[in-house]
């Protein structure tokens, strides 16, 4: 129940402000708002990837990580509307809590 808390609630907190609080903003001041937003989900993308490399085999990992580098554009244009890490942050607990009912329900 610790770990569904912390991938609910704790992760998302710390992972938008992050990537979309500090990240986001050093590379607004670098980049134009796409090109910044672009990079920032890059990145990512590419620590996710990281993460996912090892728990499926190719080209499973490389599926897995597009729908992780759309929602890192999708948290980033939120993030850049609204001026807000607020919507962002409920968002990704919403993925997260998506992911966890599908790891819960379908797969195990």
């Amino acid at each position: 129940m610790w770990l569904i808390f912390i991938l609910i609630v704790i992760n998302p907190i710390l992972e938008e402000v992050y990537w979309r609080n500090f990240m986001l903003k050093k590379q607004m001041g670098e980049w134009n708002r796409h090109s910044a937003i672009f990079i920032t989900a890059f990145f990512y993308t590419l620590y996710h990837f990281l993460s996912i490399l090892p728990m499926f085999q190719v080209p499973l990992n490389v599926a897995a990580v597009v729908p992780v580098f759309a929602a890192g554009i999708f948290w980033g244009y939120l993030r850049e509307k609204t001026g807000s890490i607020v919507g962002s942050i409920v968002s990704h607990a919403l993925a997260d809590m998506g992911i966890i009912c599908v790891y819960l329900f379908v797969i195990r």
